[in-house]
Order: structure tokens, then C-alpha cells, then sequence
């Protein structure tokens, strides 16, 4: 390469040789490509990956300790997970039996119309409008409770195998034969009269 160099402000040639070779004919194209190459620019070095980093011992004693790997039921949450428990059998609850009433000692149970004069009943809910009934009509009392019924069950000899004797008065009472003029006291009704009449006639 030649360069003349003249004052300041003046022009220079320049000459640049690239290359001058004398190859076989079978080597232009592989040259070729090379030149090519060349004049494209050389590629970018590929980026060097770090190198990994070694693998920790566990404790020293030369056994490779493995990278904690995630639990494929670590996501599973425990609230919604199925109890496969079986249910435990339910126990029965021993049905519920109100003690007996006490026997009212006082209550006029022969004068004239006597209590057996009521006839007899297979329902029970039969046999307390009777009672209620005969009470209301032959001894004015109006107002009754169970004391009352299992008196009167005493004297005609009826079962007395009732759990709750008060239960048939709230059934009466829900099917308005009987009012409640406060709790757990009884008095018959008209509905209740009528009711008792017919029973005692069929």
C-alpha cells in the first residue's frame, strides 16, 4: 500500500490491495466464501454461559446433597382434602319418660254420676275428653292438668303406660278442644264438649 503525501489541504491516493493469489480452480469457490466472510464481519463470540455451581456436600461425608424438588402435594389444601374416615354409628337416644303425676287424694270420684259412668274408650285421646268431660260437667272443675287424668286412669283401672301423660292435653290442645289458660293447665272447650259427647254416643 502507497501513500504521497502532500501540503496541507491538497489530495492523497490511496491503493489497497486485498489479495493477489494464484489457487487451482477447484479452491475459488471455498476462497470465495472465505472473502465473503470476511468482509461481512466475524460473528459475535457466543455468550459464555457461568459455570453451574458445584454441588454442596451434605455434611462433608462426600454424598452429593440434591436440590429440594417440590412436593406434588404441597399445593393441595388440607381443608377441602376428603375425610375417608367413616362416620361413627349414632347412638341411640334412650326415649325421654316424664315421671308419673301425683294421685289428687281428694278428688270425688263415686258420688252420683260416679266417674265410671263415662264409659269405656280405646284411644286415649278419647278417654281424656271423657275425663275432662265428666270433670267439667259433674264437678265444675274447669281446669285441669295431668294429675287429674291419671287420677281418674287409677280409678277405672286404664293402662297407665303413657310416657307423658300431658302429651295427649297438648295434642287436644293443638287440635283446639282444649285452651290453656296458662302453662301446663288444661281447660275443655265447647269444640272439646261436643267432641266427648259424640265419642261417649258412638
Amino acid at each position: 500500500m502507497a501513500k504521497n503525501s502532500g501540503k496541507t489541504g491538497g489530495t492523497s491516493r490511496i491503493k489497497f490491495i486485498m489479495f493477489d493469489a494464484e489457487i487451482a480452480d477447484d479452491q475459488i469457490q471455498s476462497v470465495t466464501q472465505a472473502i465473503t466472510n470476511a468482509l461481512r464481519g466475524s460473528p459475535p463470540a457466543p455468550k459464555r454461559l457461568p459455570p453451574a455451581a458445584p454441588a454442596q456436600l451434605n455434611g462433608g461425608n462426600g454424598a452429593v446433597e440434591e436440590p429440594d424438588e417440590p412436593d406434588l402435594f404441597d399445593n393441595i389444601d388440607e381443608t377441602n382434602a376428603i375425610d375417608a374416615t367413616p362416620a361413627a354409628p349414632k347412638k341411640k337416644t334412650p326415649r325421654r319418660v316424664a315421671p308419673k303425676p301425683q294421685v289428687i287424694n281428694d278428688l270425688d270420684v263415686t258420688s252420683d254420676p260416679p266417674l265410671s259412668s263415662i264409659g269405656t274408650f280405646k284411644s286415649n285421646h278419647k278417654r281424656y275428653l271423657a275425663i275432662a268431660a265428666w270433670l267439667h260437667d259433674s264437678r265444675n272443675i274447669e281446669v285441669i292438668d295431668e294429675r287429674h287424668i291419671y287420677t281418674c286412669y287409677r280409678h277405672l283401672n286404664w293402662p297407665t303406660n303413657i310416657n307423658d301423660f300431658a302429651q295427649p292435653l297438648r295434642e287436644l290442645k293443638h287440635k283446639q278442644y282444649f285452651e290453656s289458660p296458662e302453662t301446663g293447665k288444661y281447660a275443655i272447650n265447647q269444640l272439646g264438649l261436643a267432641k266427648a259427647k259424640e265419642s261417649s254416643a258412638a
